[in-house]
């Protein structure tokens, strides 16, 4: 409801809620790691929408918890990886510190690394690394960061063939780090 309404007692209500059912499964409940994954996603809203830093923080530990509950080869393994890239290189934006984005360029690597061809969410981690590379070739000016985004996205866009939607970002990818 706090995505049609935008209230803000929806969403703290959902936290709360989430954190309650949190602590009704210890480790090493089965679905542990997929609720430390929804209370991270619940903050993740939380933080997109106030800009609370201490949700960002505890973002990224909730979904490192998370990733500890699934060791390879446990399949939502790669989503951890890019949950938790994904979140420090927001860190990184807002912080600027460096640390965070050279381990969310290490962590959509290893995410990559278990989505092979023909993984449905390849292409996005190709993206991924190569937007965090775009990154880090603006702060530091290697130009093989940006050669090597401009190959990631060259290589995510064959796996989105006309008509896929996410086609035309591929594209601007592309076209942004050209």
């Amino acid at each position: 409801r706090f995505e049609l309404s935008g209230r803000q007692e929806d969403l703290e209500e959902a936290i709360s809620l989430h954190r309650e059912a949190l602590e009704l499964l210890p480790a090493p409940h089965p679905a542990r790691s997929s609720s430390l994954n929804n209370i991270a996603l619940a903050l993740w809203t939380r933080f997109k929408k106030y800009g609370r830093h201490d949700d960002l923080d505890e973002v990224i530990s909730f979904h490192r918890k998370a990733l500890e509950l699934r060791p390879a080869p446990h399949p939502e393994r790669s989503s951890s990886l890019s949950d938790i890239a994904t979140a420090l290189s927001t860190r990184f934006q807002v912080s600027g510190r460096r640390e965070d984005l050279e381990e969310a360029i290490s962590l959509h690597r290893e995410a990559l690394r278990l989505r092979a061809a023909p993984h449905a969410d390849r292409s996005a981690s190709l993206n991924n690394i190569a937007l965090a590379l775009s990154t880090r070739f603006k702060q530091s000016g290697r130009h093989e960061d940006l050669e090597e985004a401009i190959s990631l996205h060259r290589e995510a866009l064959v796996l989105l063939p006309t008509p896929h939607p996410d086609r035309s970002s591929s594209l601007n990818n592309i076209a942004l780090a050209l």
